[in-house]
């Protein structure tokens, strides 16, 4: 058999909806939210790809007050799947979220 590795490093900003936090009936704490990667092209163009993002535990409820929309973050997990119905949603489940700068201030 070959061996594998999921493991995803992704770089980018917290959507504009920021995070949210829920818990499962079993207690378990989620943060959920949407990682914005920008991308530039050789003509110049920029294109953003939208990433789902979860986060759970403790680390999780540490996290979510942390995350508002704009900040940049450096996130390490792996891909994961879930079926919704008839279809599969793919998601990246965190071990870790690391802050770098304070969000943008929007001007006036």
């Amino acid at each position: 058999m070959v061996g594998s590795v999921n493991r995803v490093v992704l770089l980018g900003t917290v959507g504009k909806y920021g995070a949210t936090l829920s818990y499962a009936p079993s207690g378990s704490a989620c943060c959920k939210f949407m990682l914005l990667c920008v991308e530039k092209t050789v003509e110049h163009k920029h294109f953003t790809t939208a990433i789902p993002c979860e986060i759970y535990g403790r680390r999780a409820e540490a996290i979510s007050a942390d995350l508002a929309p704009g900040q940049v973050v450096l996130y390490e997990g792996k891909i994961s799947r879930k079926k919704r119905g008839e279809q599969w949603e793919f998601s990246v489940a965190g071990f870790d979220v690391t802050l770098l700068q304070a969000p943008a201030l929007q001007e006036v």
